[in-house]
């Protein structure tokens, strides 16, 4: 029984010490793409049921990711800082913008491709019923998303019409 609330608190602490990160991170990485979005990982897997050996390995992910997510935070403002300074030079140098948009762009791929992995990682714990339950619930969490106007794209507007959206 001691085993099992240390590994609830542990999945509550993770979770709070996730989203709290997220929130206090919003405003400098907001639109940053590629976001580890652990919080909405964590959330879909609590909803499906795991073992306690599951919960313990998707802690252990999350908390991974979430680590090297807020170390890439820093370089990805820096990043950012380099490519404004570029672009506000009194004389402007072509080179230069070059050089910080493509580090900016490359740090932002590495953050899509560790979100990719962290959700491989986590769909690689599930039981074949639990994976087919997530993969529902990411199309029923697509659907919604595509309803408020935003699709692949991620601009408003893009997408099914309203007249297409369910009416809740």
């Amino acid at each position: 029984m001691r085993s099992r609330t240390i590994v609830i608190a542990s999945v509550i602490l993770a979770f709070v010490f996730v989203v709290s990160s997220i929130a206090m991170a919003r405003g400098h990485w907001r639109g940053a793409g590629g976001n580890c979005a652990a919080p909405v990982g964590l959330r879909s897997m609590m909803g499906l049921n795991l073992s306690d050996s599951q919960k313990d390995k998707a802690v252990k992910i999350v908390e991974e990711c979430e680590i090297n997510r807020i170390k890439a935070g820093g370089e990805l403002m820096k990043d950012r800082e380099n490519l404004r300074v570029a672009l506000q030079a009194d004389n402007v140098n072509e080179q230069d913008i070059r050089k910080a948009y493509k580090k900016l762009s490359s740090t932002r791929e590495d953050r899509v491709i560790a979100r990719a992995k962290m959700m491989t990682e986590m769909k690689s714990i599930l039981t074949p019923e639990q994976l087919k339950l997530w993969d529902e619930r990411k199309a029923e969490r697509s659907d919604r998303s595509i309803c408020r106007g935003r699709g692949d794209s991620g601009r408003a507007g893009y997408g099914k019409k309203s007249a297409d959206c369910l009416r809740w």
